[in-house]
């Protein structure tokens, strides 16, 4: 496949042509020529995912986990009380892009440079852990928006925003890694 240039897939990024109905944005935070090569390399996986999401009443489900291709792609419904910055692990994974979407609560993610792995790399639950003493970069997770994290980004997601600490509901969306 050709180099996507970081211009044609800003472009590609505004033109929503990757959203299948979905109304959330994409955050400034992700890399467009990452998301535009990945969505361009495997659009089943994520013409699937963006339908579901599109078509989907997020209040109507239950925690748990919903296979829409059976260990390529599907989807973690999670209820939690984001913690502080200080208790929330950094990670990355290997094999899967998460796709992180907080449809309820008070909270933000970031992302981390100059990261130090903590213990060796889990292929059970595809993930690596670190720590760092640079600052990270926080965007807030709202239902406007969604994040996309890519096997070098060091993120760490699900932290307590401003304010009291109030129950969140996400959605984060496994998609197979090409």
């Amino acid at each position: 496949m050709e180099k996507i240039g970081n211009q044609e897939a800003l472009a590609w990024v505004k033109s929503r042509e990757w959203a299948n109905g979905w109304n959330a944005d994409v955050d400034e935070s992700v890399d467009a020529v990452e998301f535009a090569t990945q969505y361009k390399n495997n659009k089943e996986l994520w013409d699937k995912l963006f339908s579901f999401l599109a078509t989907t009443d997020f209040q109507s489900l239950e925690p748990g986990k919903i296979e829409l291709v059976p260990g390529r792609l599907w989807i973690n419904v999670l209820e939690y009380t984001p913690k502080d910055s200080d208790n929330t692990k950094i990670e990355s994974h290997r094999k899967f892009i998460d796709l992180q979407y907080t449809f309820e609560g008070n909270e933000i993610m970031g992302l981390a440079s100059d990261v130090t792995p903590i213990g060796d790399y889990d292929p059970v639950k595809d993930r690596t852990n670190y720590v760092t003493d640079k600052p990270i970069a926080y965007s807030k997770a709202d239902p406007g928006r969604f994040f996309l994290y890519f096997p070098k980004d060091m993120h760490q997601p699900s932290v307590k925003g401003e304010g009291e600490a109030v129950p969140s509901r996400k959605i984060v969306g496994k998609i197979e890694y090409v």
